[in-house]
């Protein structure tokens, strides 16, 4: 039996989604959904189809595609906005490959989303921490690092609110 989500984009008929979320995407998810205008939210499938939303990155000279996790609508200034929202796990070797390509992303689409934000947790406290990618400083960052714990560390990154 899994759990079920309220407000998912394409929820069944009681309104509920059928789901099982790590602790960080159950955080996110909890975290986004009590902020002021949330409407609902839809899971980005990892399968590739029209459904998914995938962004290219590079690594090594081969490409691949990172499927953001979330996105987030809400309603702003009568307004319907999009946030793309995405916890990422950085003890994986593409982790900072994948963070690049969300980044490049977020300078060729600065106007479809209110946020583009990459979430990862740190080690040294634990902590959920936030990239702003639509910050310049912040993707000027990421084009040269060399490590992205380093980046989620670095006063670049917020405490995840």
């Amino acid at each position: 039996v899994l759990p079920v989500w309220d407000s998912h984009l394409l929820c069944e008929q009681a309104g509920k989604y059928p789901a099982e979320l790590n602790d960080w995407e159950r955080t996110v998810v909890e975290t986004e959904s009590a902020k002021p205008g949330f409407t609902y939210w839809y899971r980005n499938p990892q399968q590739p189809g029209q459904s998914s939303l995938g962004i290219a990155y590079e690594k090594s000279g081969q490409y691949g595609i990172v499927r953001p996790d979330f996105l987030f609508f809400a309603e702003q200034d009568g307004s319907l906005v999009v946030d793309l929202v995405d916890p990422h796990g950085l003890h994986l070797g593409d982790a900072l490959a994948k963070l690049q390509g969300l980044a490049m992303y977020a300078a060729s689409h600065p106007d479809v989303y209110r946020r583009i934000e990459s979430i990862a947790q740190v080690k040294a406290n634990g902590k959920l921490r936030v990239l702003d990618l639509k910050r310049q400083e912040v993707r000027n960052a990421i084009a040269v690092a060399q490590d992205a714990e380093m980046l989620f560390s670095s006063a670049l990154a917020d405490d995840y609110a």
